[in-house]
């Protein structure tokens, strides 16, 4: 196998990192409107309604398959989070006592008493989900769909999420997974407690005029439209590069684009190495040693701890601006939508789409081989 092969394979790891990683998505149930239509996932159209109007007993929702999901809650209900986005989710709503399984990886070593959950990562994923038992299977995007038809077939509640395209879409996701499993109080503090600091990054460069261009970059691949990512470098006041020369998505990077756009900054997950030569040490960015690392579980995972990375960036490119914005933006002044839409679209991850759970097979394959 040649090298760019295996870096291939491993990006579609790492990108699984976006949920394994999970680049979670969709569902928006709000919390502070427990009454009528719930949203589900990202998108236009089709809703479902809540069978209660309390946050405990029995709630129905519809995910991104389709399939109306519903739910006993209790507060000794059993969950599991197919994907680690799900899990930080539910950890900072303070549900993280329901959880009996999760991917027990480096993906989620961040949270705290994990260690006598199940690891529901690796192979035989279907069989450890199946084992622990749960009331509710949560499940981000880049989970395979089979998996979640499995599970299914095996009389266990799933909900698919679609996948996440805006900073919004994260605070929605934590508003329906409160719901889902019972903490929608906690769940619409957390939602509101992030949207406060979205808020607050966009102030601080609100009457800019003159906005730093920024590429993000991870192992050969870049961030375009349509993505967290995308809109966490623009809230925070930069211009993305990949954005500007028309991608979607997440997309391969070429050197045309780098050459192209010079982008004066570069930022990438520190779980990546920046490449060294042509093009990137002639970008203003290396040469005026302006680069910045990111904590890859945070930027990469679609969860409420993007609002970290999303604050160093704030803070790298508009300091004192910042600083006035945390002072006099208060959570009066952030809008906290009632109610929000459906899309009833195949579960599709951001950019590399339902694909990604086929390729994160093969390119584990591949390992498997080299290492043999």
């Amino acid at each position: 196998m040649n090298t760019r092969t295996l870096v291939l394979a491993v990006v579609v790891l790492v990108v699984g990192g976006f949920a394994v990683t999970g680049v979670v998505a969709g569902g928006s149930a709000s919390a502070g409107n427990p009454v009528g239509a719930e949203s589900a996932v990202d998108g236009t159209s089709v809703s479902a309604a809540v069978t209660q109007q309390s946050c405990t007993g029995e709630v129905t929702m519809t995910d991104v398959t389709g399939t109306e999901v519903t739910v006993e809650r209790s507060e000794d209900m059993d969950v599991v989070a197919l994907q680690p986005s799900d899990a930080q989710i539910l950890w900072e709503i303070g549900a993280q006592d329901r959880v009996v399984g999760l991917p027990v990886n480096q993906y989620t070593s961040y949270l705290d008493d994990r260690g006598d959950k199940t690891d529901v990562s690796g192979e035989g994923v279907v069989e450890k989900v199946v084992g622990a038992q749960p009331d509710l299977v949560l499940a981000a995007n880049v989970s395979d769909p089979e998996t979640v038809e499995s599970l299914r077939d095996a009389g266990l509640t799933v909900y698919h999420f679609a996948g996440v395209e805006s900073l919004d879409g994260i605070a929605r996701n934590v508003e329906t997974t409160g719901r889902l499993v019972g903490s929608c109080e906690s769940a619409r503090e957390a939602a509101n407690e992030f949207r406060l600091t979205v808020e607050r990054t966009r102030a601080a460069h609100a009457n800019a005029t003159d906005r730093p261009s920024v590429l993000y970059t991870f192992f050969g691949f870049t961030t375009g439209t349509g993505t967290h990512i995308h809109d966490a470098i623009e809230t925070a006041g930069g211009e993305n590069v990949a954005a500007e020369a028309g991608l979607e998505g997440y997309k391969e990077l070429n050197d045309e684009i780098v050459i192209d756009r010079n982008p004066e900054w570069i930022v990438y997950p520190d779980d990546y190495s920046l490449p060294e030569g042509t093009p990137y040490n002639d970008t203003t960015a290396v040469q005026q040693n302006q680069t910045i690392a990111l904590d890859y579980s945070y930027i990469n995972q679609p969860g409420p701890r993007v609002a970290i990375p999303l604050t160093q960036l704030a803070k790298t490119w508009y300091p004192e601006e910042l600083a006035e914005a945390n002072r006099t933006v208060n959570a009066s002044d952030v809008s906290t939508p009632n109610q929000t839409t459906v899309g009833t679209t195949s579960a599709n991850g951001p950019g590399f789409g339902a694909a990604v759970a086929v390729l994160a097979v093969i390119a584990a394959a591949l390992v498997a081989v080299c290492r043999s």
